[in-house]
């Protein structure tokens, strides 16, 4: 099945807008006789994913393969993978794609292998059930990729600054004052009036956390947008705006360098998914010890988690699958959890002592397996459809105009609405 150019110019365009205790089991693997040539895979990963280390092991225990593995930002792989695709290029053996772009790349099976056909319906009881169901066909005759990880939120806070503004640090007290979005916001405020320190790093860490809690958000399942008329999405984008006229935001997109410096005493808060948490001791290890965690306001989300997939162009599929198998087995997600901070699709691990008793110092010795894990019980994830990635984009650059102060909160809905129904009805023609 291929990609008609209508569907592809409309997605490239989209693209191009984005701007312990216990014991780790360790399966037995026969070690095989390397071959010459090997055979080479080329693996696509998105970084952060934690799973180079595990790969590095199953190349060690198996020297018949050559496994290269190239790493590309969360927004860029769908599109390098779709140009791939476009212009019959070979595309890697592996590929990992983010749970914003599976619906997406669901529409175009007859480019990818189905993983059905190598016997990945027994697997199915390993993995979450909404994790695993993004990956399967609406008919249920074809898998797209493996589950990886999952992104549970949770919250996490800067005890001397809470301090400081006359708020408490204990985390059942903090849980239980900041227990509903309205509370987070009045304590924003008064951390921010007390000590003159943004709450949060930015508007649309904010934004995504609270519309990552509703049943639905920009699409219904009939394809149709309902942006302008979810009141999940309004109620979100209040919450953003009220955050903004009080000045609590930081405006200090993750993953940048002055997001990495902030983290030291620019902002108190952050809404932090699992995959998160490596990138924030990584990036501020002078913060050790002065942030703690609790419980999102609210409830449970979802933000990110991948999976692997196989693109049709592979040369090696029966190798590639069998490396995927292993990679996204609960003994290696337990793993990366512990290396790397990625939680586990696989819920048998969720009351493993390992997971369960992990507690990290960086964090006040918090116990992240155990909070993680009661969030991960209790995700709902909303249908999110093929334009789901492209639409938010585009409303994230919008809610990063207010952050700026390049757009007022007075017109920013209205601008946003405007915006994202030009883009749909363009991605529509």
């Amino acid at each position: 099945m291929r990609l008609s150019n209508r569907i592809l110019l409309a997605a490239l365009s989209g693209f191009l807008m984005m701007g312990a205790s216990g014991c780790v089991l360790t399966p037995v693997v026969t070690v095989k006789e390397a071959p010459d040539p090997p055979i080479v895979l080329n693996v696509w990963l998105i970084p952060g994913s934690g799973l180079e280390a595990i790969i590095d092991d199953y190349q060690r225990l198996h020297p018949e393969l050559n496994i290269q593995v190239q790493s590309s930002a969360y927004e860029e792989l769908p599109n390098k993978l779709q140009t791939a695709f476009a212009a019959r290029y070979t595309s890697p053996d592996i590929a990992m794609i983010e749970g914003d772009f599976i619906d997406w790349f669901q529409q175009n099976p007859g480019y990818f292998y189905n993983l059905f056909d190598y016997g990945a319906a027994e697997l199915k009881d390993q993995y979450v059930g909404w994790k695993w169901d993004q990956a399967v066909s609406d008919d249920s005759r074809f898998l797209l990729g493996l589950p990886t990880d999952i992104g549970p939120y949770a919250m996490i806070y800067r005890r001397d600054l809470f301090a400081a503004a006359g708020l408490p640090t204990d985390p059942d007290q903090v849980q239980k004052q900041l227990g509903t979005w309205d509370k987070f916001i009045e304590a924003g405020i008064q951390l921010k009036e007390r000590t003159n320190t943004a709450f949060v790093n930015d508007l649309e860490s904010l934004y995504r956390a609270v519309v990552n809690q509703a049943d639905e958000q920009y699409f219904d399942r009939s394809g149709k947008l309902i942006v302008d008329t979810n009141p999940a999405v309004k109620r979100a984008w209040n919450f953003a705006m009220k955050a903004h006229e009080h000045q609590l935001s930081a405006n200090l997109t993750i993953h940048t360098e002055k997001w990495s410096k902030g983290l030291t005493q620019d902002f108190a808060v952050m809404l932090c998914p699992a995959w998160l948490v490596a990138s924030m001791k990584d990036s501020a290890p002078q913060a050790d010890g002065l942030w703690n965690i609790v419980p999102l306001p609210e409830g449970s989300a979802n933000r990110g988690g991948s999976f692997l997939a196989l693109p049709i162009t592979g040369s090696h599929p029966q190798q590639s699958y069998e490396l995927i198998r292993w990679l996204t087995a609960p003994e290696q997600q337990l793993q990366t959890f512990l290396n790397q901070g990625t939680f586990p699709s696989t819920p048998s691990l969720y009351k493993s002592k390992t997971l369960t008793d992990y507690r990290d110092p960086y964090f006040n010795a918090a116990p992240i397996g155990e909070i993680y894990g009661e969030a991960a019980r209790s995700i709902k994830v909303p249908y999110m459809g093929p334009k789901h990635a492209t639409i938010q984009t585009e409303l994230l650059r919008v809610l990063r105009l207010v952050d700026t102060g390049e757009l007022s909160v007075e017109d920013s809905w209205t601008e946003m609405v405007r915006s994202v129904k030009e883009l749909d009805e363009k991605l529509g023609q």
